[in-house]
């Protein structure tokens, strides 16, 4: 039960996270951040401007950074949703 709840509250900050750094995208003059920056301890493409929340490729996957000043791609944790089925989906190792 408690699992559950984590993960609810934990996919429902990454989407309000995701929609605000659309928002902010919009704000700047319609340009899309999206694609435009990759995070420099994992290598996936960034989703916001400070690299918290990253796309996996290949997937519709939005992962949201646990411990976004982690600097070894090895201890970095993610809480990872799937934005087609809004369902959880496997972090990267």
């Amino acid at each position: 039960m408690p699992a559950t709840i984590i993960r609810l509250v934990a996919s429902t900050a990454l989407f309000a996270l995701c929609a605000a750094g659309a928002a902010r995208a919009q704000d700047a003059g319609g340009a899309a951040y999206a694609g435009d920056a990759y995070d420099p301890v994992s290598g996936y493409r960034c989703v916001t401007p400070f690299c918290d929340t990253v796309a996996l490729p290949g997937t519709s996957c939005l992962c949201q950074k646990l411990n976004p000043n982690e600097t070894r791609r090895e201890n970095v944790r993610y809480a990872c949703t799937d934005m087609k089925s809004r369902q959880q989906c496997d972090a990267p190792r």
